[in-house]
């Protein structure tokens, strides 16, 4: 057993290499969720999800309603309890699929029991099919993810996101939404991502190497995500807050230059995630920005159009749907790295206090994390 405990820079650099692996074993992997999907004969899809799990549903939703043809929603808890009277009516016979990475999630747990005292079949996604949620779903799914022991999800992101992705080409082709070479025209577009995830990530070190008055005294920031590239925002965001506990907002460009904006100075720190396939809106959006700060930095898909040292441009062609996979490892180095060399893991010591009142996880979910590390071969 070794001492070195993996951190969330283990998982960043394993992502690529995990999204390979599930690719591989593509309709193995979603198959039984295809199969509930499809004796459902539904159309629409709601997924009810918190944390970074909401992310992903929300990062992968452009790809699923595309290759679907249907209607993706993505719903908290909160959302989902208080509109389960009206669903029926707004958005009758939808396909629900709860995820919770840890199977802990007390607030998952209980938008389950809402749908099943209303008779509707409950299906799970999950990183941990023996955790509490497995006794309370008629049926529960291991998306891909692993072993990971980390709290602050991470290789899980990616991995839901494959999962959706997946799972939506598979139930695709088996409702006769595309044919078998637009599957394969898709899957192909889906293996390109591991090189482009690695080479992100390089580039994101590059640019905190060079910035370190950014990322060794973080303070709140902004995270702009246009179109697809909105859930890789929110989950920038929630990283930036869990990691370096220092706050942050999530915004579409265009709602960021109504109102946010004007809290601008020379100290501001805002980023901007491109999916475009050439610069536009966004683009002078981040410009903008950079005239009034030095602290504003763009991760885009498109070649750089000129010299940025606060740009991470990929130079690569591809569609919207597959950008929020190739953008999400640059918000999650900025805070991984940034939480290892400040030191700032820990929170306040009070914060213990909080978690006694209230906690969002389940009375089993320490003891879950540890026997994980162990099964993993890390001594606690």
């Amino acid at each position: 057993m070794s001492d070195a405990k993996p951190t969330m820079e283990t998982y960043i650099e394993m992502s690529p290499r995990v999204f390979e692996e599930n690719l591989a074993r593509a309709r193995e992997l979603v198959e039984g969720l295809v199969v509930r999907y499809s004796e459902r004969g539904a159309r629409g899809i709601r997924f009810v999800a918190s944390g970074s799990s909401y992310n992903s549903c929300m990062a992968a939703r452009p790809f699923a309603e595309r290759v679907l043809g249907a209607r993706v929603d993505v719903f908290t808890p909160s959302r989902y309890h208080d509109e389960l009277d009206r669903l029926d009516a707004t958005a009758p016979g939808a396909f629900e699929v709860f995820v919770s990475q840890s199977g802990c999630s007390t607030n998952i747990i209980e938008a389950v029991r809402a749908a099943r005292s209303r008779g509707y079949e409950t299906v799970a996604l999950t990183g941990n099919v023996n955790a509490d949620l497995r006794d309370e779903v008629d049926e529960i799914f291991e998306y891909g993810v692993g072993n990971e022991t980390v709290g602050f999800v991470t290789m899980g992101v990616l991995t839901l996101m494959e999962f959706i992705a997946l799972f939506a080409l598979v139930a695709a082709k088996a409702m006769g939404a595309i044919d078998e070479g637009g599957r394969c025209a898709w899957m192909d577009r889906l293996s390109r991502v591991p090189a482009m995830h690695r080479e992100v990530q390089r580039r994101a070190h590059i640019l905190m190497d060079a910035n370190p008055e950014t990322f060794l005294s973080p303070g709140a920031a902004f995270m702009c995500g246009a179109g697809a590239a909105y859930g890789i925002a929110l989950e920038g965001t929630l990283k930036w807050q869990e990691t370096l506990k220092a706050p942050a907002i999530a915004l579409e460009p265009e709602e960021y230059i109504h109102g946010p904006n004007m809290q601008l100075t020379p100290r501001s720190t805002a980023f901007f995630l491109d999916p475009a396939r050439e610069p536009g809106r966004t683009f002078d959006i981040y410009r903008a920005t950079r005239a009034v700060t030095d602290h504003a930095y763009l991760v885009a898909c498109y070649g750089p159009v000129e010299a940025d040292g606060n740009a991470v441009c990929l130079g690569a062609d591809i569609e919207l749907e597959i950008a929020p996979f190739v953008l999400l490892p640059a918000v999650q180095v900025f805070a991984a790295r940034s939480m290892r060399e400040l030191g700032c893991e820990p929170c306040h010591p009070l914060f213990d206090r909080f978690e006694k009142v209230v906690s969002c996880k389940t009375e089993d979910y320490e003891e879950i994390c540890k026997e994980r590390l162990a099964q993993a071969g890390f001594a606690e």
